[in-house]
């Protein structure tokens, strides 16, 4: 099955119909079961740190509630951004035997500046004399830099985290410029399992001490974005690195779409 996460009663109106799909609430309103076995799902703070990973954690807790061989989760406002929906179960079994992660939440990620740093300009040979009054350049950016411009001190946060539980991040991580998050996914149960061993105890440390660290104080505030999904964010990421980590490719069965992220260069740092 593939959860669809909503917060609130009136969502319901907006979750999908087709056979794959199943509405999971993220908030007690909305899901009585919502803290079996989940008793860190009690504290609404958790809850809003943990966005969907509340329902990831919920079925690693409890793995008898679904009878499929195969587990995955969206959300409520994914036509917002990826078309994406699937027909019938047999249509995701049938992707499942040729590849080990389907996602649809893929994204191609830009920097969107007028104002280019000097590594920039030479490596992409921009020419900036000639830039449109109302014009700027769209140039691609790595999973890493992406996280930073969208969420400072996030990059760094990674590399504590890793180091403190003995990993290792991979190379790819500062390199490709397209990536799954961590939302819009499915795969077997034994792989699932796998991610959730890898990420549940950072994501537990995270919940624990996050509002002391750097990285959490200096989030700034807008749109939907803030501190108060800190460890949302930083989870959001922990997918990728682990399937990078593990040398998989997800699948994605339609188009990525295209992340935009406003940049300008500081007159500083020159990455």
């Amino acid at each position: 099955m593939i959860f669809q996460c909503y917060p609130k009663s009136e969502y319901k109106k907006d979750l999908f119909k087709t056979e794959p799909y199943q509405g999971f609430g993220l908030e007690r309103d909305v899901n009585k079961l919502l803290t079996l076995n989940c008793p860190e799902l009690v504290d609404p703070k958790t809850r809003m740190q943990l966005t969907e990973y509340a329902c990831f954690l919920w079925h690693w807790r409890n793995p008898g509630h679904d009878s499929d061989s195969w587990i995955g989760t969206t959300s409520y406002r994914q036509l917002d951004k990826f078309p994406h929906i699937f027909q019938s179960k047999d249509e995701i079994r049938g992707l499942l035997k040729e590849h080990e992660i389907v996602g649809w939440g893929e994204y191609d990620c830009f920097a969107v500046t007028r104002k280019p740093s000097p590594k920039m300009v030479e490596d992409h040979g921009l020419n900036v004399e000639n830039l449109p009054e109302d014009g700027a350049f769209a140039i691609p950016i790595s999973l890493k830099r992406q996280a930073d411009l969208c969420h400072p001190g996030l990059g760094d946060y990674i590399e504590f985290m890793f180091k403190k539980f003995g990993h290792t991040v991979p190379d790819d991580w500062d390199k490709t410029t397209r990536g799954f998050y961590a939302n819009y996914w499915v795969m077997n149960k034994d792989l699932f399992n796998d991610f959730m061993s890898f990420s549940w105890p950072m994501v537990k440390w995270s919940l624990e001490n996050i509002e002391v660290t750097h990285y959490y104080n200096i989030q700034p505030v807008y749109g939907t974005v803030s501190n108060n999904k800190a460890t949302g964010y930083f989870m959001e990421r922990l997918f990728m690195l682990w399937y990078l980590s593990k040398g998989i490719t997800p699948y994605n069965p339609s188009e990525p779409s295209q992340l935009m992220n406003k940049y300008e260069w500081d007159g500083v740092t020159d990455e």
